[in-house]
């Protein structure tokens, strides 16, 4: 109960476009209660359900700069939201991704730096966008997210599930054979920004945590470069760090 009502008194005073307004909470089930958004889960819409129009390559590197620059402000108040998947992405009337369900994110201890910030915790989350060192140590990290920010990018590129896709993607690259394995209904991918995604992704989900890039430079600066060349091609871009 107390927990729970942490989280609403600090997620309630958090503001991020790509965040989803926080409505209340029903501490007898340990439930947080959120905004209604038309489009449904990033989910839905990568599976096509109710037989909606799948989302361009454009939409989808939107969606994935939207998506780090939320967990870099989430990040920065030292919050991991443990639990990044697809269908925890929101989409509104625009498109625009919400991050929602934050029933197990976790507020870390202070620290100067993201490699001992950490929370140690029983090991909860969907198998196969976890962090293979949280599963192995029930340490929580801001990296963590990173992780699952990676097999979440790979999904966007190829619209497969989640599980085996880092290999699939891995061996797609190793053997020239990435293009075919790009989701084909999201349009013609422009194939140098497809492989420079795919590679950045796979860094995100490297087995070990001191490997992963940083979201807030190294994963923000390619995918602002990448956003703004979607732009060019008939997508549209507001995103900012600052926000």
């Amino acid at each position: 109960m107390k927990i729970v009502a942490n989280k609403v008194n600090v997620l309630s005073k958090l503001k991020h476009p790509n965040l989803v307004k926080l409505i209340g909470s029903c501490p007898e089930v340990h439930a947080l209660i959120y905004e209604l958004l038309p489009n449904g889960s990033l989910e839905d819409r990568l599976n096509c359900k109710n037989n909606t129009p799948p989302l361009s390559w454009q939409t989808r590197i939107q969606l994935a700069t939207e998506l780090c620059s939320v967990l870099v402000f989430l990040h920065s108040h030292n919050i991991v939201h443990a639990d990044l998947k697809p269908s925890n992405i929101l989409l509104d009337a625009s498109f625009i991704g919400k991050l929602s369900d934050f029933g197990i994110c976790r507020i870390l201890r202070d620290s100067s730096s993201d490699t001992t910030l950490c929370h140690r915790t029983i090991q909860k989350g969907t198998l196969a966008y976890m962090d293979p060192e949280f599963i192995h140590t029930g340490v929580l990290t801001i990296k963590s997210d990173v992780y699952s920010f990676g097999i979440i990018l790979l999904q966007l590129l190829t619209g497969r599930p989640a599980f085996g896709i880092k290999k699939e993607v891995e061996h797609a690259i190793n053997t020239g054979n990435l293009k075919a394995l790009l989701d084909p209904s999201a349009g013609n991918w422009p194939f140098v920004q497809a492989e420079q995604l795919s590679r950045l992704a796979l860094k995100c989900c490297d087995m070990y945590r001191k490997c992963r890039p940083d979201l807030g430079s190294e994963v923000w600066q390619v995918l602002q470069i990448q956003t703004m060349r979607a732009t060019s091609c008939g997508g549209s871009s507001s995103i900012s760090l600052d926000s």
